[in-house]
């Protein structure tokens, strides 16, 4: 059983260019972010989608015959035979350089690289969540696991390298043409080197090894490909290092300028009519309530969020029906929840998201974290509504906007030890879908 950090190559599964009209109509979006509309528009989009191996149509119960896992399957073993998609000849590191816009515009740079991580229970320390997860999705994913023997979309972590060292090791090989070429639906360019010289696999596998890693995107993905190996080691009873003992990672220094962090907005519903017309005088024990009319728009709020902000907790709301915008504002300094025993650090404490969690949401709208009534009542979105006309024709009852987690802060909760409530962070852009794929059976 590993123990400490240990990453390899692996032979990727890629599309032969010439079997598909372009990368561009076959790369999607991670499953978790794509709505039923965006689901269908995928399927249309492109007979080889990936969308139809990671998030297909059919049933979500593996009980039920014909069910989108065993469907999957079929279709990976199908686009396999028939050459769609082809195995690289040699295990390889596939570097991905991502150019895209973030939010207010402004052109930015990722980079990272795809590889085989060995998994390692959290207790080791070698690899840390930042968030809690729910078991909807590890179920989805245990079973189109399962079916596929197959890493299909990447987890996302993040690696130190304040000196840029990989940058160093890569140089030569990003100074050629890169290997695919795709651009996503949100306009963000996509290159993908391969990387399969002894040499430089060597020293990234060397850099790598040891290194302490913090899961950015996809814990549930991680928590699933633990029970799988869990459940395939029992079953196998084998003690030499299987396939499965090894998740597809997208990795990226977590040091790196252009790493962009997005908040989760709140769009919640199923309150009564009387909590929604105390609600303002209901927040303001706690808050500085300040109307902001929807006329000076929603980037008013968000700056006056953002400047706010930087001392206490600041949030934005807006209420159905209403024609204003509100900041709150803790009338207190970080930390406003208080400090008795068994609570989580100050760290902890003083994020924004944890106090939507703990107050908010839990006493002032009698909304429990990880609780039914949350899972019924609160969707997580990326965009808010800016305009009257979108808040009309709206379904939930109240907008909650927050400032974006900060790098520092999820740096500091981890490393604790702790994990954030659930959607705490956006990276932003997700890792897609379909630029390389894992199989578990070699």
């Amino acid at each position: 059983m590993l123990e400490r950090t240990e990453v390899k190559p692996f032979r990727g599964l890629r599309y032969d260019p010439d079997r598909i009209s372009s990368l561009s109509n076959v790369i999607t979006p991670p499953y978790d972010v794509i709505t039923p509309d965006a689901q269908n528009h995928f399927h249309e989009k492109d007979p080889y989608s990936s969308i139809r191996l990671d998030f297909g149509h059919g049933s979500d119960d593996p009980r039920v015959e014909g069910n989108r896992y065993v469907r999957a399957a079929a279709r990976l073993d199908e686009w396999l035979e028939a050459g769609v998609l082809k195995p690289d000849a040699k295990p390889a590191y596939y570097w991905c350089r991502e150019e895209f816009r973030t939010p207010d515009g402004n052109a930015a740079v990722r980079e990272g690289f795809f590889a085989a991580l060995g998994l390692v229970d959290f207790s080791h320390g070698a690899v840390l969540p930042h968030e809690y997860t729910s078991p909807g999705p590890k179920a989805d994913r245990m079973a189109l696991m399962s079916a596929t023997e197959a890493n299909l979309s990447p987890i996302f972590c993040l690696y130190p390298d304040p000196e840029r060292e990989l940058d160093g090791l890569l140089a030569d090989h990003l100074s050629r043409d890169p290997d695919a070429e795709a651009t996503d639906e949100a306009g963000t360019r996509h290159s993908l080197w391969v990387i399969d010289d002894d040499e430089t696999v060597d020293g990234i596998s060397s850099f790598m090894a040891g290194q302490r890693l913090m899961i950015a995107d996809g814990h549930h993905r991680y928590e699933t490909a633990l029970a799988y190996r869990d459940e395939r080691r029992g079953r196998d009873g084998s003690s030499e290092p299987q396939p499965y003992d090894y998740m597809m990672t997208y990795l990226s220094s977590g040091d790196a300028d252009d790493m962009t962090i997005l908040p989760l907005h709140r769009l919640i519903s199923g309150l009564t009519t009387e909590t929604l017309a105390a609600l303002p005088a209901a927040l303001e024990e706690m808050f500085e309530v300040e109307p902001v009319s929807m006329e000076e728009g929603i980037d008013t709020l968000l700056g006056k969020m953002a400047g706010r902000g930087a001392e206490r907790n600041a949030f934005g709301m807006h209420i159905a029906g209403s024609d204003n915008f509100y900041l709150l504002v803790a009338r207190q300094p970080r930390p406003i929840i208080p400090e008795t025993a068994g609570q989580p650090s100050a760290s902890w404490r003083s994020l924004d998201v944890a106090v939507l969690d703990r107050i908010i949401l839990a006493q002032v709208l009698d909304i429990q974290p990880g609780s039914a009534n949350e899972d019924a009542s609160v969707r997580f979105v990326e965009r808010a509504e800016t305009s009257p006309e979108e808040f009309a024709k709206a379904e939930h009852q109240v907008m909650i906007l927050l400032n974006p987690t900060t790098m520092e802060e999820v740096r500091a909760v981890s490393e604790a030890g702790e994990k954030m409530p659930r959607k705490s962070t956006y990276f932003y852009p997700k890792p897609v879908t379909g630029l390389v794929f894992r199989s578990l059976r070699y």
